[in-house]
């Protein structure tokens, strides 16, 4: 990973591929047909996508970056399970964002903050 690169630009760089995998994974639900709907109260459902993707992008940034708080929307216990598919954990960052500068004032931002 670009450990040389600013915290802020690292995590920037892994939104980036870890949402392209979420929206993978959304799409692939949405091909199987089978949402798998939950009504967690009127008015809020959750489906399969949504579950799954949370999940994806969570377990992705507590891999990366173990010291990081992460605040998710869905909060039940399927959610919350880290143990997903090996493909679904990102490693690569975005070559791009890290091809940019960051700005001086966020460069000495740490996880612990």
């Amino acid at each position: 990973m670009a450990q040389g690169q600013a915290l802020i630009c690292r995590l920037l760089a892994s939104s980036v591929s870890v949402a392209h995998k979420a929206g993978k994974i959304i799409r692939d639900v949405m091909q199987k047909g089978d949402l798998g709907i939950i009504d967690k109260g009127e008015n809020d459902l959750q489906t399969e996508a949504d579950r799954s993707a949370q999940r994806c992008i969570v377990a992705s940034f507590k891999n990366l970056y173990p010291n990081i708080n992460i605040i998710a929307e869905e909060v039940d216990k399927i959610s919350q399970n880290l143990d997903v598919p090996e493909d679904w954990l990102i490693t690569e960052l975005d070559q791009k964002i890290l091809d940019l500068e960051c700005p001086k004032s966020l460069t000495n931002i740490t996880e612990d903050q």
